[in-house]
């Protein structure tokens, strides 16, 4: 609700030309801080730069800030040799017509190169202490109309130029929002987003796009504005439209990005001031100015008419919330068998409620979607191909099949493939069946499947459940269990969402599942169940999946592949919390091609890094470290442990270029 300034600085608008688009996102790091005095010693190594605001003012149309500069250690940064400084302001809510969101107006940026050219007045007081004076007069531009009753934004970029003794410096922004004549903090804002939500996913904001320049969300959204980047460009366009087609768990709720925060004050403005622009951003089909796909609305006067916050809110995020109760009223647990004179598993599948209470399945199996039985040997090396392992969707929209049944409330299913069990003690003594489910859904209830020949391509139809794994031994000793203890599930989570239905399984081809602690078959260090991802390998083999390797579909592999298309991924502490080297040891041949095969090290290093023939490790050195590259699988398999790489290297998530010297 606009307050009394506001109305006020609206009015002074009302004769202003100005060109702006309709709403945004943006986000913040942090509050202004009171002057510092660091003093003392500067700081001798610098791994973040910390920024407070001491002066923030307009003179005569001249932006001046004046700041302190200090590290992590809160010791005072000297001698910093470049920066950027930008300056905007800040158009309130409703100031440009009913029903408009408020927009940033970007004025322009100077940047300072002490080494070289500075536009403005740069004075480093040796102290951790600095202030700038912009060249630029805000009343000189010929775009943008300069009040001096709108709240002002000074923006700052430190670019990694090293001090001059060397000392290395990281990218950094920081920001200030001010009052034009006292800078005093202004009455309203634009803080939609804050930067902590985007690091969800991100892990560091910077390495999202512009070279690891840009850590702040608020950096983003102050610069794309219209005026600034062309149509579409818009940060409330574009961060809208780069993200709702990603298909990822955590993005079907609004909030996940626009959650209450204290550096996000204006969090709620994505349901309370609604636009044409945001929402078409991602209701990309709709034409509000032409009346397709809604009433036709000119501009945005009639908007929360209709479209009142509560109601938007709810609208937005039930979906979420419903699916969440319907996955969590019922979990399944796996058990197998194997039959030492057959060697044939047989996996029996008990539902439960949401108090872990057995459920007998007849009950339930007309709203049974599909029931997924996938059962591979070898947990740490797997030993049937995708073609090959033993899988079958024992319930079809209600039907069970012929080869399962129901014993005493449970699904009950017996292998029919051979399953090439190995010695006592090796990993082939051990059989590993992963079981994904779905149930028909409609409108927030499990329907019965009305459709007896529906083959799941409409995926709104139904919800997939979650997943259980099960392992048995021929031998009757304890199974072998592939690792868990490389990948933090719960930074699988932060992007996809708890409830993620796997969306790149469920379809046709499969009825998706979800990941939870259901799945855990062992402990972290404090006691918590791990969610481990080894269910995935029984279809992602050694021999890749459905292209043989066509598409690097090992589990090794597939990751960093899908992830690495994405950009979503830069760097190994977004997903990984360690690595576990020693797996290697049991490892086979890796799929790297139609047909052709790598050793595990090298298949699994260059799933992300080329083995460019100009770097050190070209194919040729690599082979010569006892790598097979794109080879036969017997030779590749066969020279699986004659890996020499971890002689000299000694990868961690934080440093996986980490040599032993």
């Amino acid at each position: 609700m606009m307050n009394a300034q506001t109305t006020k600085i609206a009015l002074l608008l009302a004769a202003s030309a100005v060109t702006m688009a309709l709403t945004g996102c943006g986000g913040s790091d942090g509050n202004d801080g009171n002057p510092g005095e660091p003093g003392g010693e500067p700081a001798p190594a610098i791994q973040t730069l910390n920024f407070t605001f001491d002066k923030s003012v307009v003179t005569n149309g001249v932006p001046s800030v004046e700041f302190t500069v200090t590290n992590e250690d809160d010791l005072p940064v000297v001698g910093l040799q470049k920066m950027r400084f930008a300056a905007a302001q800040l158009i309130p809510q409703g100031a440009t017509g009913a029903g408009n969101a408020s927009q940033w107006q970007y004025f322009g940026d100077e940047t300072c190169d002490v080494a070289a050219t500075c536009p403005g007045t740069f004075v480093d007081q040796k102290n951790g202490h600095y202030s700038y004076t912009f060249n630029m007069n805000l009343t000189a531009n010929a775009k943008i109309t300069y009040n001096d009753q709108l709240a002002q934004r000074v923006l700052i970029r430190a670019y990694n130029t090293p001090l001059p003794d060397g000392t290395q410096v990281p990218n950094s922004n920081a920001f200030v929002d001010f009052t034009a004549d006292t800078g005093a903090a202004p009455t309203y804002s634009r803080k939609i987003v804050a930067t902590e939500s985007c690091n969800t996913c991100h892990q560091d904001l910077g390495n999202a796009h512009h070279g690891g320049s840009y850590n702040d969300v608020n950096y983003c959204a102050t610069c794309h504005t219209a005026g600034k980047v062309g149509v579409g460009k818009e940060f409330n366009v574009l961060i809208h439209a780069k993200h709702k087609d990603l298909t990822l768990g955590s993005l079907e709720s609004c909030q996940s990005c626009h959650a209450a925060n204290d550096a996000a004050p204006d969090w709620g403005n994505w349901s309370r001031i609604p636009t044409a622009a945001t929402c078409g951003s991602c209701h990309s089909t709709v034409d509000f100015a032409a009346g397709k796909g809604h009433s036709q609305q000119l501009d945005n006067s009639n908007c929360i008419a209709c479209h009142n916050s509560d109601w938007t809110a709810e609208l937005h995020t039930v979906k979420t919330v419903d699916k969440k109760v319907l996955i969590n009223k019922y979990g399944i647990e796996a058990s197998s068998v194997v039959d030492s004179a057959t060697k044939a598993a047989t996996i029996s599948i008990q539902v439960t409620d949401s108090k872990g209470s057995p459920v007998d399945i007849s009950a339930l199996l007309p709203q049974i979607q599909r029931v997924e039985i996938i059962t591979n040997v070898g947990p740490n090396n797997i030993a049937l191909s995708y073609f090959t392992k033993d899988s079958v969707i024992a319930v079809k929209n209600g039907v069970l099949d012929s080869k399962a049944s129901i014993v005493d409330g449970k699904l009950v299913y017996t292998t029919t493939k051979p399953l090439p069990f190995g010695a006592v003690k090796t990993d082939t003594d051990t059989s590993v069946t992963f079981v994904n489910w779905a149930m028909c859904s409609l409108n927030a209830q499990f329907v019965a499947c009305a459709e007896p020949t529906f083959d799941g391509s409409d995926v709104s139809k139904y919800t997939s459940m979650k997943a259980d794994i099960a392992f048995a031994t021929l031998s009757g000793e304890k199974p072998s269990t592939r690792h868990v203890d490389s990948v933090n599930f719960s930074t699988c989570a932060n992007c996809h969402g708890s409830e993620w239905e796997s969306r790149y399984h469920k379809g046709k081809n499969s009825p998706g599942f979800v990941m939870s602690e259901q799945l855990a078959h062992s402990k972290d260090a404090t006691g918590k169940p791990i969610v481990g991802l080894d269910g995935c390998a029984t279809c992602h083999t050694p021999h890749g999946t459905y292209a043989s390797g066509k598409n690097k579909g090992a589990l090794e592999m597939k990751l960093h592949v899908i992830h690495g298309e994405q950009g979503v991924i830069k760097e190994c502490t977004q997903c990984h919390n360690d690595f576990n080297l020693d797996a290697f040891k049991v490892k086979g041949a890796l799929a790297t091609s139609a047909g052709k095969y790598t050793t595990p090290i090298t298949a699994t290093c260059t799933s992300c890094h080329n083995h460019n023939p100009l770097k050190a490790h070209s194919q040729a050195v690599l082979e010569g470290f006892g790598a097979i590259i794109d080879g036969d699988y017997t030779q590749a398999n066969q020279a699986a442990q004659s890996e020499t790489c971890f002689y000299c290297h000694k990868p961690t998530p934080t440093d996986h270029t980490q040599v032993k010297m």
